[in-house]
């Protein structure tokens, strides 16, 4: 063995045993469920069951994000879906602040999406304090932070005054345009196209992990504690526990997000603005200055995926 080779070995051991088994972070976004195909209350109350179950059994601590203006039917809290949160919290996860109604901070001004931040409150603050948790992460829609610098640090302030940490993502995905080939197949009751669907989505999701893994092995040199973004969407749902066992195979504990956010990495300093909504692994390496041949290699949807899912039923 090389000189070069046996050092290069001796930092990975070093590496991996200062910063342990790789971690893993699960956050949903979208609560209390986004699907075409499971639209009645019955439908989301198994979509929400099949996905606490896939939960449970791999032990993983997820983190979801309600947006609370899907809680609400004829513009009155609906019982039916707040009981659906009530089942995560009752399955010991964590909930957290997706705004009211899910608004393009690229399209509103900063005023328009504070407000949304605080309806994000309604009926589910309430509800998380009185188990005695923490309502304190917030997730941003569309990974938006702001286009400007003035609407960036606004959105910050305000969000450190109202309490809350921002919850971030290094492994993004288009997870909800194979839902929604996914619903469409289902739609159309073609039990071999969703199939077929399903194993395209669990396949692109190991490629999308792969490539983001090298991003951070690039950025920092070592394996970071991830942070993934899904949906509570109908793919996820039927299709979560095949997942899970690919970042099981690929070494991966599962962590809460708190735990994640321990990594030293998330210090890292994020001046990128613009409309991208993008992997904060991305926005470090803007900031840190890395050019277009850093970012090649992102997975790309299948175009039947693409074809299927903006298809007209």
């Amino acid at each position: 063995m090389s000189i070069l080779r046996l050092l290069t070995c001796l930092v990975f051991l070093l590496t991996t045993r200062a910063y342990g088994q790789k971690q893993i972070a699960i956050t949903v976004d979208d609560l209390p469920a986004v699907s075409k195909y499971a639209t009645s209350p019955e439908s989301q109350q198994r979509l929400t069951q099949k996905l606490l179950t896939h939960f449970s059994a791999f032990q993983v601590p997820a983190i979801g994000f309600v947006i609370s203006g899907f809680l609400q039917t004829n513009g009155q809290p609906d019982p039916r879906k707040i009981a659906l949160m009530t089942m995560w919290l009752d399955a010991g996860l964590e909930l957290g602040n997706h705004t009211f109604a899910h608004k393009d901070y690229n399209l509103v001004s900063f005023d328009e999406l504070k407000a949304d931040v605080i309806g994000g409150e309604q009926v589910m603050k309430d509800l998380v304090q009185q188990r005695g948790k923490p309502f304190r992460y917030f997730r941003h829609p569309y990974l938006r932070r702001g286009d400007t610098p003035a609407k960036k640090d606004s959105l910050e302030a305000f969000l450190r005054q109202r309490g809350y940490r921002e919850a971030p993502v290094t492994i993004d995905n288009s997870d909800w345009l194979f839902s929604r080939a996914y619903d469409h197949a289902l739609i159309l009751n073609d039990t071999a196209l969703a199939a077929n669907v399903g194993k395209r989505y669990v396949e692109y999701m190991g490629n999308c992990i792969a490539y983001y893994e090298a991003q951070s092995d690039s950025l920092f040199g070592r394996p970071i504690s991830q942070t993934i973004l899904l949906h509570a969407n109908t793919i996820n749902a039927d299709y979560l526990d095949d997942l899970l066992t690919v970042l099981k195979q690929r070494g991966y504990s599962f962590v809460s997000l708190d735990k994640a956010l321990t990594d030293e990495a998330y210090q890292t300093v994020d001046r990128f603005c613009g409309k991208g909504g993008i992997s904060w692994l991305h926005r470090w390496a803007l900031t840190k200055g890395k050019k277009g041949s850093f970012f090649k290699g992102e997975p790309e949807v299948p175009a039947m995926i693409d074809e299927l899912a903006n298809r007209k039923l």
